[in-house]
């Protein structure tokens, strides 16, 4: 087992490797009571069209699959659910879709080791039946109905459908009603056989424990198992462009105030050559020194009462793209975008600026290592994004200047953006 020391903070990592392929990511803290563990495949909604494990075909699966199949992880074969079993010890258990990955997660403070043993076992094992399936369906129909009510969900949703044009990150995480009743018990199967292989998957375990005696526990739990070697997981390069899909939207919902949501869609093929992490710090710090609530424009647009309150920054990435999306609520929303639109042409950042938002990076990073499930969902991040966890992360924050930012700066577009507003209803 590999031991890495994070000196600035004077913790430790420790990463294995399995001979399966499963990915093991320990930090313990003897300081809380708690422990916290997640175990991901690096599967979400948007890969939806890929060479099943076995085949040499690509296919397309109904949208909203990875999802679907989120729920059936929790029905077993002996009628006992994960939540039964966790709640017997006290321990809290969960799991979520998003659009590059699925997590199952407990967190407690006793019978650990059960635990994770149980955790391995349920994510490690699929129960279809054709009548549980279909029994899923309309239990994901009414989640879907909810989500279609909620107006923040549904802005979120549209600003990325108006953003992309090919690329399946523009769906919902969720699919629509229509593709869910479209899933069948062999597709189900298929992307549970390709993106459930242990090779696919990572466990991150924060909190109280003994990661020796945790690491033999995962391994003899592992061996006992038998996985079949698989080739590495095909899926489709999508081409997309630079140009959104649709550049305004407007809805009615039941809400107080506009809400809006500005999205900017940019090529990061033209931004200088540099790993991506640090790509991503820079251009994190970009858009917080614009639009963060220490910026002068926010605090020009609360005094305009253009904005009732604080710009939320939301990114998601692809392969070719960044997705900027920032969120608010107006009272005049054409007024807002025009601000948006002047600022955006021609951006800049200081010094002082950067070093300030330099310094809040370190202070969060310098912070995770304090909060066992702030720590777990960071390494869980990271892993996704790049294939690992980087504990040196405060040393690539310090390394950050003025001249690799503003050049930065100089080669991005920030042309191409789709702007979606959520209104009040007329009659109400």
């Amino acid at each position: 087992m590999e031991e890495r020391i994070i000196d600035i903070v004077d913790e430790k990592l420790y990463y294995k490797k399995l001979d399966n392929g499963l990915e093991v990511y320990m930090v313990p803290n003897t300081n809380v009571k708690n422990t916290y563990a997640t175990f991901t495949t690096k599967y979400g909604s948007m890969h939806d069209e890929f060479v099943p494990i076995g085949e040499n075909k690509m296919i397309s699966v109904p949208k909203g699959i990875a999802h679907f199949l989120e729920h059936k992880m929790f029905e077993m074969e002996d009628g006992i659910d994960p939540f039964t079993f966790y709640s017997k010890s006290g321990t809290d258990a969960n799991a979520h879709t998003t659009l590059q990955n699925t997590t199952y997660e407990f967190a407690g403070p006793n019978n650990f080791l059960d635990n994770i043993c149980y955790l391995l076992d349920y994510v490690q094992t699929l129960y279809l039946t054709d009548e549980n399936v279909e029994k899923e369906k309309g239990i994901i129909e009414q989640e879907l109905r909810m989500y279609m009510d909620d107006p923040i969900w549904v802005m979120y949703d549209g600003v990325r459908n108006n953003a992309f044009n090919k690329h399946p990150i523009k769906y919902p995480i969720g699919g629509t009603i229509k593709s869910v009743y479209q899933i069948t018990k062999k597709d189900l199967k298929k992307c549970y056989n390709t993106f459930y292989h242990p090779s696919n998957m990572f466990l991150v375990i924060t909190g109280n424990f003994d990661p020796e005696i945790t690491i033999n526990v995962i391994e003899k739990n592992q061996n006992s198992k038998k996985f079949k070697e698989v080739p590495q997981i095909k899926i489709k390069d999508y081409k997309e462009s630079d140009k959104v899909a649709k550049t305004y939207e407007e809805i009615e919902k039941n809400v107080e105030t506009n809400k809006f949501a500005y999205g900017i869609k940019i090529n990061l093929g033209k931004i200088i050559n540099m790993s991506e992490k640090k790509r991503n710090y820079y251009l994190s710090i970009i858009f917080e020194s614009l639009f963060g609530m220490t910026s002068e424009f926010y605090e020009k647009m609360i005094e305009k009462n253009y904005i009732l309150s604080p710009i939320e920054i939301d990114k998601v990435y692809t392969n070719t793209h960044l997705f900027v999306t920032l969120l608010s609520e107006t009272l005049f929303p054409k007024e807002l975008f025009a601000e948006i639109d002047n600022l955006l042409k021609n951006i800049d950042i200081s010094l002082d600026d950067l070093e300030m938002h330099k310094k809040v990076l370190i202070s969060s990073e310098i912070k995770l290592y304090d909060n066992i499930i702030a720590l777990n969902d960071s390494i869980v991040n990271n892993v996704i994004k790049y294939g690992r966890y980087d504990a040196n992360t405060i040393n690539l924050v310090r390394t950050m200047n003025l001249d690799e930012a503003r050049r930065i700066i100089k080669r991005l577009d920030l042309s191409n953006r789709t702007l979606f507003v959520v209104k009040p209803l007329t009659n109400q």
